[in-house]
């Protein structure tokens, strides 16, 4: 009993350090040309209107703005002994803005679906293949690994793939489109408070980075220690009078808590470290705010830019800020 009876206190099955991929790269491409090509229409698809609502939804912020700077020329116009508010206009572009919202939702459905579909088939394709490679492996790599090890090959590793793939592939897309539309229409209001806003870019930047260093190498822990414990698990009950005749009780029970306890450290850090993803970027998002707050007031009251354009640009900001 290879599982429940051996493993060392350095790591899972005693390895020391979850296993990395070989050869990265080589994966990623057998991964894109053997698996990835066959969808290339879809993944076309998939790109089209992952950009269309991306589009659709930069634009909106813009001409919300609009609506703003009419409600406050209206309300000048009111106190300055004027007609007030063109209700008509602002109505018209609402109307133009729920236009926009629903084709950039329409869009972002018609992708959603088109790569949810690609992922899944994907998936069954690698399952098929991991089962038809597991069938023609020899003795001697299933005496080197737990069946939990083996299980969760086939089932949480393609479906973390799965996962990212569904996710991945149009994040990067509609992160790349965003970054740029809204550089585009942040410039088109104001270079100044463009500046600003870019300005905290390398600080975010090096936070990110510090964080994701740190916590990838729990991620990885975390995954290898959960194919220990299930392959303690599942060998321990699976051969229980094996164990009790040999008296491994006791040393099987050590395993156990041991490796529990490393998946416990690793997974606690991991999700630790990741979720103070979200406070730091919203801190550096307020920075940002203060900074773009004050130079659109000053630059407002020098008739530069309009309070419309105050407004489309803090959109703008901290759209740019969550998606770098």
């Amino acid at each position: 009993m290879p599982g429940p009876m051996g493993g060392g206190p350095m790591g899972p099955s005693g390895k020391g350090e979850p296993e990395r991929a070989k050869n990265f790269k080589h994966t990623t491409k057998k991964l894109m040309n053997h698996y990835l090509a066959k969808y290339k229409v879809a993944l076309i698809v998939v790109f089209i209107f992952a950009i269309g609502s991306t589009i659709f939804t930069i634009v909106g912020p813009k001409i919300l703005g609009n609506a703003t700077t009419e409600i406050f020329n209206g309300l000048v116009n009111k106190l300055s002994g004027g007609s007030g508010i063109d209700f008509e206009k602002i109505g018209q572009i609402a109307i133009t803005l729920l236009i926009l919202y629903m084709i950039s939702a329409l869009f972002s459905f018609i992708q959603g679906f088109t790569m949810t579909n690609v992922s899944q088939k994907l998936t069954y394709r690698l399952r098929n293949d991991v089962a038809k490679k597991m069938n023609q492996l020899p003795m001697k790599y299933f005496d080197t690994k737990t069946h939990g090890e083996v299980l969760s090959i086939i089932t949480n590793d393609i479906d973390t793939l799965s996962m990212n793939l569904d996710q991945s592939i149009t994040q990067i897309i509609t992160s790349v489109c965003t970054i740029i539309g809204i550089l585009i229409m942040m410039f088109s209001i104001s270079w100044q408070m463009t500046l600003i806003s870019l300005v905290i870019l390398p600080v975010a930047g090096i936070l990110v980075k510090n964080i994701v260093g740190k916590s990838q190498k729990y991620f990885q822990r975390q995954q290898a220690y959960l194919a220990d414990v299930n392959g303690q698990v599942e060998e321990i009950y699976g051969g229980l009078n094996i164990v009790k005749a040999f008296n491994g009780e006791e040393k099987v029970v050590k395993d156990f808590e041991r490796a529990n306890r490393e998946l416990y450290h690793s997974g606690w850090k991991s999700q630790f470290l990741s979720g103070l993803m979200f406070p730091v970027m919203n801190f550096i998002s307020n920075v940002g705010y203060v900074g773009v707050a004050v130079a659109g007031g000053y630059l407002a009251i020098n008739g530069t830019i309009t309070v419309g354009n105050i407004q489309s640009f803090i959109q703008y900001n901290k759209q740019f800020t969550r998606a770098n």
